[in-house]
């Protein structure tokens, strides 16, 4: 009766230390032990490093209050001016990503914000290579008249 009654009990001690809950909370403390790896390696100036450990994040705890993190902080390094992985068009999409699948996120206002910095950044760059492209045919075309002057 004894033996029967600890076998019952270290069976359900077993299931519910293997459920859903236990899993979630051993994945979340890995999460955040990511990040915080990530933003160590971001403060010491190891940007590509920090940007692999908020990726993986984002690969292994998808949907989670810990990719939205994720999303923020790495859209940020992407957005650090000294960053030699700067990159202002994935900065946008991590930034809109975040709006999207996460909009109960704290970092919701500032995350807009960035995104509509960039956007119009984005553009302004777009008109600008745009201008840099009629400069240069028309560089061309004044070369070309130049020559066919007598």
């Amino acid at each position: 009766m004894i033996r029967r009654a600890i076998s019952l009990g270290l069976t359900l001690l077993l299931a519910a230390c293997s459920g859903t809950p236990w899993r979630s909370l051993t994945e979340g403390m890995q999460a955040r032990q990511f990040l915080v790896r990530a933003d160590g390696l971001a403060r010491n100036g190891d940007h590509a490093g920090a940007r692999d450990l908020y990726q993986q994040v984002l690969r292994e705890h998808p949907s989670s209050a810990w990719e939205a993190r994720a999303l923020f902080r790495l859209a940020r390094l992407l957005v650090t001016p000294d960053s030699p992985i700067r990159d202002y068009r994935q900065a946008y999409r991590y930034f809109d990503r975040l709006l999207v699948e996460h909009p109960e996120s704290q970092q919701v206002g500032e995350a807009r914000a960035w995104r509509e910095a960039l956007g119009q950044l984005l553009t302004r760059e777009q008109e600008a290579a745009r201008i840099q492209q009629d400069l240069e045919r028309l560089k061309k075309i004044d070369k070309e008249l130049e020559r066919r002057r007598p």
